[in-house]
């Protein structure tokens, strides 16, 4: 539903099992009529804009499903407190944002959707500023760690590309762990490149032999099943790796997953504009570019600067 595939209507329920989960969902949904529209004609039909335009991107699809959720708490809050979206005042919202601070961000877009379609006054959900991320790993600290994971042939091989996703394209461990075979292509030339959201990426030569080496490695799981999926399978059929399993060893070897990253993060804000670095990256346009403005690098002028001929 969150994706579009399924519409959100009573006929959709009928042709599901009648369990505990779907049960909660359909009751929660009629308990939360409004919600329906706003997840329909305004999050999943920008989602369906993006799509068209070619610009539909994993990180775009997790912020509509949270926004869906984040909705869906909200309005159950209000219902705790014996109001609904209609008799709502600016106090709940202030109240609301006081007691979850981190959810209120997430409910601006519906309460602006509520206030256009006359469903509400112009309420607002006050939200705390972002502080700026803290950047501890040094860039040489961060290369050095790089060769560790390069070179070093103690380290299971799975931990040490991991690592160097992170190290070097500031991907979220979860996220790596995540990952599907076929995010990984060899192109006809031999190059490889590795896909995290839309746009590949070619892979350093040192790195691609990692990576081609763990694909051909992976078959060789303590189970007997058909190729799997994922580029990291875990020790159960059909399961990736848990996140701690590759956090825990690359800690022991002092990397320290979130520190890398965000080292990383910082140096490609200021290598390329913050368009481009949500695409390549699958991050929000929003979180490039504060890192883009933490890198002290002004992309304003990119477009121009492209369009002149180099001197």
């Amino acid at each position: 539903m969150a994706r579009g595939e399924i519409e959100i209507t009573h006929a959709a329920f009928e042709t599901m099992a009648s369990d505990k989960t779907v049960n909660y969902l359909r009751d929660l949904l009629v308990a939360v009529g409004v919600l329906r529209p706003f997840a329909r004609w305004h999050v999943l039909r920008r989602l369906r804009h993006r799509q068209a335009a070619g610009r539909l991107t994993h990180g775009a699809i997790s912020g509509a499903r949270a926004t869906i959720v984040a909705t869906a708490r909200f309005l159950t809050w209000l219902a705790e407190h014996e109001a609904t979206i209609h008799t709502a005042r600016q106090a709940d919202c202030d109240q609301y944002a006081l007691e979850r601070p981190g959810q209120a961000k997430s409910v601006i877009a519906f309460l602006a959707w509520t206030a256009r379609t006359g469903l509400t006054g112009d309420l607002t959900l006050p939200t705390h500023p972002k502080t700026q991320p803290q950047v501890t790993l040094s860039d040489q600290e961060r290369w050095d760690q790089v060769d560790l994971l390069l070179g070093d042939d103690t380290i299971r091989l799975y931990v040490r590309i991991a690592g160097l996703f992170t190290l070097l394209f500031a991907q979220p461990l979860a996220r790596i762990m995540r990952m599907r075979a076929d995010q990984v292509t060899t192109r006809d030339d031999g190059h490889v490149a590795v896909t995290f959201d839309t746009v590949p990426i070619e892979l350093p030569a040192p790195l691609a032999r990692l990576v081609l080496t763990h694909l051909a490695r992976r078959g060789q799981a303590s189970y007997a099943s058909t190729p799997d999926r994922w580029l990291f399978p875990g020790g159960i059929p059909g399961r990736h790796l848990v996140t701690e399993n590759v956090r825990s060893q690359l800690v022991e070897r002092g990397i320290q997953p979130s520190d890398a990253r965000k080292a990383a993060m910082l140096q490609l804000a200021a290598a390329m504009p913050s368009a481009v670095l949500a695409d390549i990256l699958g991050r929000s346009p929003g979180t490039a570019a504060r890192w883009a403005a933490l890198s002290a690098h002004d992309w304003a002028q990119y477009t121009a600067q492209r369009a002149t001929p180099p001197h």
